[in-house]
């Protein structure tokens, strides 16, 4: 049975959803952040109608999901799953329906395609969507095992109520972050034009001046100091261009989201021909904040742009996992390397240890020449946003 219409006057006390309300209402309210908001959503969804699964996800303006948090999936399972659902099949219809959606059996629906690899079996499914501005921005699944009791009219009333203050918090967190990250991006532009029309002229005609003297046949004992000068000055005038060159690129318009926008640097970064492995877990997304991957994101960008730059890979692997609490992000590549005992410390390196230390995380950035070069980053548990 799909039901979407049946009446849910009659079955659940006032006074009982009065008191979830108030409970829901006092959890969501000391949510820091769009991902808490979700991930207290998920669990609230799984309370409320009794359910062994459960759901809350925002979507992009294509429908398909831009931030997904579950509960009651061990982590085991959550890394076999790895990256987050796509809306496609079952769950793009329920994700783009109107109406609140309960299904008794999701094997027995048309638009059921199969659960991939490492999914627990599911039986009875409720979806309820959520809406605001005239849209539907979000989604809570609810779902048991298969074989077990269908939800009823009771659980599709608490989900639904739980919908209605879910529009506020998930409303109010999507214009936050928005605004926050709009504000972020004016920033890193204004930074970038001082650093252009100041740091890098001036250094580029310092660097004009040395070898101006330097060519000077009256000034031929320094002349080898001088160039030498000249040419670090120039290296360094490179950097500080590859760094405004980071600041200044495109960036996703909406939070981050580790699991889209590390394919979208890596096509933007590493060059055809290079073989590139990614991997990216759910459990890992699920323990880092929008801040927490922003900074990874970038710390990403810059150790890809230093291996294509100067190791000459052939091949690239970016990994990101859960590991014992922690949120570990691996790039390694199998380039030149180089030796750390005369390894140059440049803005590259600088920046991505600065932001490690902005969220608490530990960079190991290890090289051997002719073998590549590591860079991992280790976010610990207490680091990341708790809800």
């Amino acid at each position: 049975m799909e039901s979407s219409s049946e009446s849910l006057s009659a079955t659940t006390p006032v006074g009982d959803d009065l008191t979830a309300m108030a409970a829901t209402t006092e959890l969501l309210a000391s949510a820091t952040d769009l991902g808490n908001v979700l991930r207290r959503l998920a669990r609230r969804t799984r309370e409320l109608t009794h359910a062994d699964y459960a759901a809350a996800c925002v979507l992009d303006e294509s429908g398909q999901p831009e931030r997904f948090m579950q509960a009651g999936v061990d982590q085991d399972a959550a890394r076999r799953l790895g990256t987050m659902p796509q809306a496609r099949g079952l769950l793009g219809s329920i994700a783009l329906s109107a109406n609140p959606v309960r299904i008794d059996d999701v094997t027995a629906h048309p638009a059921y395609t199969g659960w991939p690899r490492g999914h627990p079996a599911l039986g009875p499914v409720l979806g309820i969507p959520v809406r605001t501005g005239g849209r539907v921005v979000g989604c809570l699944f609810a779902a048991r095992s298969a074989g077990l009791q269908p939800f009823g009219p009771e659980d599709e009333r608490a989900a639904v109520i739980l919908g209605l203050q879910a529009t506020i918090s998930i409303a109010d967190g999507m214009a936050r972050e928005r605004s926050g990250r709009a504000s972020a991006i004016e920033e890193r532009q204004g930074i970038a034009h001082d650093l252009r029309e100041g740091t890098v002229q001036a250094l580029s005609e310092l660097g004009r001046r040395f070898e101006s003297i330097a060519t000077d046949r009256a000034n031929t004992d320094k002349r080898a100091a001088i160039l030498n000068g000249a040419m670090a000055i120039e290296q360094l005038a490179e950097e500080v261009r590859q760094y405004v060159d980071m600041l200044e690129a495109e960036e996703p318009r909406s939070e981050p989201e580790l699991s889209r926008d590390l394919p979208f640097v890596i096509r933007q970064i590493v060059p055809t021909g290079v073989d590139t492995v990614l991997n990216v877990t759910a459990v890992s997304l699920q323990r880092l904040g929008p801040r927490e991957s922003e900074h990874l994101l970038h710390i990403a960008r810059e150790a890809l742009t230093n291996a294509v730059r100067h190791g000459r890979p052939t091949k690239i692997a970016v990994d990101l996992r859960e590991e014992g609490g922690e949120a570990s992000l691996t790039i390694q590549d199998n380039g030149a390397g180089f030796d750390p005992a005369n390894a140059h410390v440049g803005l590259g390196m600088i920046g991505m240890r600065t932001r490690a230390e902005r969220i608490g995380a530990s960079l190991v950035i290890l090289g051997i020449p002719g073998m590549g070069t590591t860079v991992r980053v280790l976010v610990p548990r207490q680091t990341v946003p708790r809800a």
